[in-house]
């Protein structure tokens, strides 16, 4: 066991979580009966869900908000008040293996390169991440088929494993280190029974999603085959099913794309604002110029579709080093058109048994 892991009880966890130094402690709690990120700085001892399968909503929002201004402007120029990040220290509490993946992707796509952006940044430099392993699988997960694991290994600033009466804390980084510091008499040394128990949680949940999903794992051979899809009349046989509601990259906790516009913030100023902006919809494409002159690349759904897919599986890999997609399956759970994207891996890999 690691030096920094300790135990802390199932009634400590809510006084270990007050410890956090943060103004906003956003964390897995139950909410109309289902879990959901809640604010505990502001909503009354709801009981939190650490236990329970990973909420509907992704992280996305907490580090690239569906809405945000992002600059204010006058004839002089750009206001500073309103043109820079203002960000307060905020904790995560409840964050998944998944999501850790998915933040490690943005990172590479807000921080690295030529250009960074300010504003997620400034948040994710001011957040602590608690994850939790999965010790309930929801039925919509898939993690292993892409290599994954329901229990994060790095990343995080304190990670909880759900054991008998409590859980095992891990921390990960030196603002979980100052936590678990201050914890004191709420944490104590791990015994052996207890950190084996934590390795049985963690392969009994790897074995309930390779259970659900079959054994399903990405073709190796997946760009070829959605490169080859994209350029058939058929497609994906999916595609069909697709409604255009953007849904799936709304939830997705790994897609960024987002649409810049001005607007009037006053008689004499002017604000920019981003909003999420999705490869799926038909405008998404549009160019400017006459009617005719500079066409939409992808006018039919089904080649946004495919593209999209190809986006997860292959571009991202190409220019991150990383898939586009964590297996957290949010994108089958918000589909009003019912599409499965696991069963449409099966299909491009020639796999019908199911």
């Amino acid at each position: 066991m690691p030096e920094t892991s300790q135990f802390v009880s199932e009634e400590s966890v809510p006084r270990l979580v007050e410890l956090i130094g943060a103004v906003d402690v956003f964390a897995a709690a139950m909410r109309a009966e289902v879990p959901a990120f809640v604010n505990l700085r502001r909503t009354a001892a709801p009981a939190l869900a650490l236990r329970r399968a990973r909420p509907s909503a992704s992280p996305k929002s907490f580090l690239q908000p569906a809405l945000e201004r992002v600059a204010v402007y006058t004839a002089e120029g750009p206001a500073p008040e309103g043109s820079r990040p203002a960000v307060e220290p905020r904790a995560l509490v409840g964050l998944r293996a998944c999501d850790l993946q998915a933040l490690a992707y943005l990172d590479k796509v807000f921080l690295e390169g030529e250009f960074r952006d300010p504003f997620y940044e400034a948040r994710r430099r001011n957040q602590v991440l608690v994850t939790v392993d999965c010790a309930e699988a929801h039925e919509t997960c898939f993690c292993t088929a892409l290599g994954g694991r329901p229990f994060a290994v790095a990343g995080f600033d304190l990670n909880l494993t759900p054991i008998s009466g409590g859980y095992l804390l891990e921390a990960g980084s030196d603002k979980g280190r100052a936590v678990l510091q201050e914890a004191g008499h709420l944490v104590a040394s791990p015994t052996a029974r207890q950190a084996a128990e934590r390795d049985a949680v963690r392969q009994a949940t790897v074995e309930a999603i390779e259970r659900q999903t079959g054994g399903l794992r990405l073709p190796e051979n997946i760009q070829e085959l959605l490169l080859a899809a994209q350029k058939s009349e058929k497609g994906v046989p999916a595609a069909g099913q697709c409604v255009e509601c953007a849904a799936c990259t709304f939830i997705c906790p790994t897609c960024y794309c987002f649409y810049l516009h001005d607007q009037a913030a006053g008689p004499e100023a002017f604000e920019r604002l981003r909003t999420w902006d999705s490869c799926i919809l038909g405008d998404y494409s549009r160019m400017a110029g006459p009617p005719g002159a500079k066409p939409t690349p992808r006018p039919r759904l089904r080649t946004r579709f495919v593209n999209r897919l190809l986006h997860k599986y292959a571009f991202g890999p190409q220019q991150f080093g990383m898939l586009g997609c964590t297996g957290c399956g949010r994108c089958v759970e918000a589909c009003y058109g019912k599409i499965d994207i696991r069963q449409v891996l099966r299909e491009l890999s020639g796999d019908t048994s199911r």
